[in-house]
Order: structure tokens, then sequence, then C-alpha cells
């Protein structure tokens, strides 16, 4: 594969996703929630087999996810009568990333929750194949590709205090052999900054039997451009205990809200560590194409990006990454 191509591959994108903003948001209310209904698909693809069978397929599980968590909630409960609103979820996404050496990469990730809203307040049940904070820093931003094992547990969200602080606890087990007990703690803050700034702390502490604990720490600042723009600028440091090593990223990122459940990012940052010695090992930008193509569980990510790495020689290395995201809830 040669260079130029993939740079128009990508300029390509980028063209696609601005043409498609600029036409929807002359025409459509712009709302960051996106809570309106998307457009409807042309009737022939309704009318294909190929489409029906996924949609009623996806229907028939969503239906069983729910189900399931009713009855575990009613058994939990210990009774069969009361409130049946059930919020389980269940999300498979599939990755794949494209380089400019030509290196293919694809990847399967299953995540979700079980909503026991009856036998005990703000206990969920999770599962989940992604466990973002054993993987480098660089990794979760960039990546997003790294295999990771099943894990399944429990899950406590706390209310939000009067003071803006919101408390988290997960505690479960990564599903291999031997086990590997892990613990999560997850604090969160917001605040207005006057009528203009708004800002964030998000800090999170976890514990994994087989891989030491370690600690992740964001701050931000968020500030509205329009009616459907905001700039938000994020500094966030990182510590594996395994390694004895920070890693820190500095973040500057544009969102905009394009129409119904359509969004579109423009993001540049570092990122860098602690060792051998403090400093910079990785330049990027990317945009971040993200579109509901059916209803509210069928989503699509484009993501082009351009990634400048120490170890390359600063070399510019233009990739491109399409997400796949299934929603399975019937709530």
């Amino acid at each position: 594969m040669t260079t130029i191509p993939l740079y128009r591959l990508i300029m390509a994108s980028l063209l696609l996703s601005l043409s498609a903003g600029k036409a929807l948001g002359a025409d459509e209310p712009q709302q960051r929630e996106a809570e309106e209904e998307l457009p409807r698909l042309p009737a022939a693809l309704h009318e294909t087999s190929a489409w029906s069978w996924l949609e009623n397929s996806r229907d028939s599980v969503s239906r069983n996810v729910t189900t399931m968590g009713r009855r575990l909630d009613d058994w939990l409960a210990g009774d069969g009568v009361g409130e049946r609103s059930n919020e389980s979820y269940l999300r498979l996404r599939l990755n794949q990333q494209l380089s400019e050496t030509g290196a293919y990469y694809s990847n399967v990730r299953v995540s979700g929750r079980i909503d026991l809203p009856r036998a005990t307040e703000r206990w969920k049940l999770i599962f989940e194949s992604d466990h973002s904070e054993l993987e480098p820093l660089r990794d979760q931003r960039l990546d997003n590709i790294r295999p990771s094992t099943f894990a399944g547990g429990f899950s406590y969200e706390g209310p939000e205090r009067d003071d803006g602080w919101r408390f988290s606890h997960d505690l479960g087990v990564k599903g291999r052999i031997p086990l590997d007990p892990f613990y999560r703690f997850r604090t969160r803050y917001g605040h207005a900054l006057g009528e203009t700034w708004f800002v964030g702390v998000d800090q999170k502490l976890w514990f994994y039997h087989s891989d030491g604990w370690g600690q992740d720490a964001r701050l931000f600042f968020s500030r509205d451009l329009s009616e459907n723009t905001y700039l938000r600028v994020d500094s966030e440091i990182n510590y594996r205990d395994e390694y004895n090593e920070f890693e820190f990223a500095q973040t500057v990122s544009m969102h905009r809200t394009l129409g119904n459940r359509q969004t579109l990012t423009y993001e540049g940052g570092l990122i860098g560590k602690s060792q051998p010695n403090p400093r910079v090992e990785s330049y990027y930008a990317q945009a971040v194409y993200r579109k509901a193509i059916h209803e509210d569980w069928l989503v699509m990510e484009l993501v082009p990006q351009l990634i400048m790495d120490r170890e390359e020689g600063w070399h510019p290395d233009p990739r491109i990454q399409f997400n796949l995201e299934i929603y399975f809830f019937d709530f």
C-alpha cells in the first residue's frame, strides 16, 4: 500500500463528514442530547430479507436480555410483583483498523449490564470484555483494538450528592483460570464556572489480583461555542504499579451535533510517559464521525487518524478505523 491512496482515503472521509454536517445543520434543529427520531431508511431496505432477519434477530435477543434481567431481579427480590421496567442491555462492538503500512486489525468487544432495580437499589450486574484501565493510555485514546478477557461482577453507583460528587464501586472476577478478582472505585465531579465554562473531575482507582493496582485521573474544562458545538480541554494522568510508570495526555477537542443522533468530533493531542524520563511519545490528530444508522441500536463510527510516534522517528502514520456497534435492549 502506498502513502498517497491512504492519505486520499482519510481526506475523503473527513470531507464526507464535513459535507454531511453542513447538509444536515442547515435544515434540522441541533440538540446535543439527540433525542429526536432518526430519519427513516428507504423502504426498499426494510423490505429486504437480510435486513428483516437482522432486525428480527436483534429484537429477539433484546427481549431475552430484558427478560433475563427481570427474572433475576424478581428472584433476588424474593417476589414477582412490582415495577416491571428494566434497563438491562448488551452491546456488541466491531472494530476494524487499517494503517499506512498495510497492517490490518480486527476486534470484537462485548459489554453489558443486568439491571436490578428492585433487588437492591442502585446495584447492577455487569459483564464486559473491555478493561481499558489495564491498557496503556495511548491504546485507550487511539487503537481501541486490544483483545481483553471477559469479566463479570456487580456495580454500585450512589446518588449524586448536593455538592456535585458521585461515587461508584465495581466488584467482580475476570473470566480466566485461575480466577482473577478485581475492584474499581470511581469518583466524578462537575461544576459550572460562571456562565461560560464547566469543570469536571473523573478519577478511577482499581486493583486486579494478577496486575496489581493503578489509578487514572482526568481534569477537563468545557464551554459552549454555539448551540450545537462545544469545546473541551482534557488533562489526564495514569499510573500502574506493575510498571512503576506514569502516562499523561493533553488533548483539545471540538464536538459538533450534526443532526438526529449524529455527531462529529475533532481532536488533537499528545501522549507521554515518565520513564526513562518524562517526555512526549506521540502526537496525534483525529476526527470521529458517529451516526446511528438505524433507530438507536445500530451505530457507525468512522475515525480517520494521523499519528506521529517517537519510536518511528516522528514519521506521520495515517490510519483509518471503522466501528460498528449493536445495542440490544427493550426499554
